[in-house]
């Protein structure tokens, strides 16, 4: 995590502060829930540091645009970090001569066509074009209902990154309106999904489904039906990841101003449904994170952090379990972080006893059987081997000490006796001395 609203951000163009605020990457342990920051090298886009777009391609993540935290310093650098060297490098600079507008709140993502890499960038919010880029060819831009000198725009930019060159498309089908604080989440290399964001109109509650060629992007437009039709509440500043199933793509929405729920987009079948069991913690929040890790085929654990909660900034983090059943529903309950390796050890264990076994996997499955068979037949028979032993060993134990117990009696009886002979003789040799006193005074008292 990089970058961000933050409460002691200077307000200012550059300080050492904001320099040493910018070069460190934020990286949490979802284990314990421990943060730590580690240092980056290269040169950090201190002008961009909070309402940038971002996008991954491979072990780099891109960024582009945002606002410097100051005045109506926005801009359209793009800069690019790696995530294995945690070095930073400018791709292109910020400049109000040519690209995409100076702005804020855009979307971006990476796609892939006829083997080349582009960045994609879509709308934004920014100031006017007396501070700004020149209008592109087709594109719309409204100040309405905005600040002064501020705009919104529906600009469509391709980065390519082989040349290092920005390109115009021509847009197709139904352009969005001009926009800012929705989400543009890919579904595959060629093509992508918009929902959401702050419009002319309020809040909207509009799907686009995006398919790009390398010169070219279509616009098929989505709208609530109305009727009886679920359709979610308009938002801004809400948050998108895209959730595939054996039922194909979907794409999950938390939060945001205008809606603070979670709601899923059927993409093939295009309908929506509300996900429940989430705590208002978890949804109750706007310009926040999404990631999301595919723990098993049926099984998704989004990771949800930060953004704002009664304009408060948060630094809190959840994770999201949302599993595809058997029936094509869901069900969805939030893993505590002290939880997190005992449940990921659950849920792949229960994936795993859930497959089906192929033929050739059951033959070497009943050959280990009746390996296992035959060695507990052998465990069996050392087993019994050894208790006759024992048995043996402990017939023998109880003969010696019965042995050692008659010897010990024996001893003692024959101690017995020596201490009787004893004192029989000290009786007989008491009985001498006493006949020998008496002789002695009987002779003595004759010669008197």
């Amino acid at each position: 995590m990089w970058g961000g609203v933050q409460p002691d951000l200077p307000m200012i163009h550059d300080s050492e502060k904001k320099k040493s605020m910018c070069s460190v990457m934020e990286v949490c342990h979802l284990g314990t829930g421990r943060w730590e920051q580690k240092p980056t090298t290269g040169n950090p886009p201190m002008i961009g540091v909070t309402g940038y777009a971002a996008a991954a391609i491979g072990n780099v993540i891109f960024y582009f645009g945002g606002y410097c935290n100051h005045d109506s310093c926005y801009h359209n650098i793009l800069c690019s970090f790696n995530v294995d060297t945690f070095n930073w490098k400018e791709l292109s600079p910020s400049t109000s001569r040519h690209g995409p507008m100076m702005k804020s709140h855009c979307d971006m993502i990476a796609i892939k066509v006829s083997g080349e890499d582009y960045l994609v960038v879509i709308g934004g919010y920014g100031p006017s074009f007396l501070y700004n880029t020149p209008k592109h060819p087709g594109a719309q831009y409204s100040g309405e209902g905005l600040v002064f000198n501020r705009q919104r725009c529906n600009e469509i930019n391709y980065y390519k990154l082989s040349t290092g060159q920005w390109i115009l498309l021509t847009v197709t089908g139904d352009r969005p309106p001009p926009m800012d604080e929705f989400t543009l989440t890919s579904i595959n290399n060629s093509s992508a999904i918009l929902f959401g964001g702050d419009t002319t109109d309020g809040l909207s509650n509009n799907v686009y489904i995006l398919n790009f060629t390398d010169t070219s992007v279509n616009c098929l437009k989505l709208s609530n039906p109305g009727g009886s039709v679920q359709w979610p509440k308009g938002r801004r500043a809400h948050s998108s990841v895209l959730i595939t199933t054996s039922s194909g793509p979907h794409l999950l929405v938390v939060g945001g101003v205008g809606a603070y729920d979670c709601v899923i987009f059927d993409i093939s079948n295009k309908s929506w449904k509300q996900l429940f069991n989430i705590p208002d913690i978890v949804t109750n929040r706007r310009e926040h994170s999404l990631s999301v890790w595919s723990v098993t085929p049926t099984t998704n654990w989004i990771i949800v952090f930060g953004g704002m909660r009664d304009y408060l900034t948060i630094s809190d983090i959840a994770v999201i379990e949302l599993r595809y059943t058997s029936d094509n529903d869901w069900s969805t309950s939030v893993i505590p972080l002290d939880q997190y390796q005992e449940k990921l050890q659950e849920r792949r264990r229960e994936w795993e006893a859930s497959q089906p076994v192929q033929p050739e996997n059951r033959r070497e499955i009943d050959r280990l059987r009746r390996v296992l068979q035959e060695r507990e037949r052998e465990l069996q028979e050392e087993r019994r081997e050894k208790e006759q032993v024992r048995n043996r060993l402990q017939q023998q134990l109880q003969g010696i000490e019965q042995q050692l117990q008659q010897a010990q009696q024996q001893g003692q009886e024959r101690e017995r006796q020596a201490r009787e002979r004893e004192q029989d003789l000290q009786r007989q040799l008491k009985e001498y001395q006493e006949r020998e006193r008496q002789l002695k005074r009987q002779i003595e008292g004759g010669q008197q």
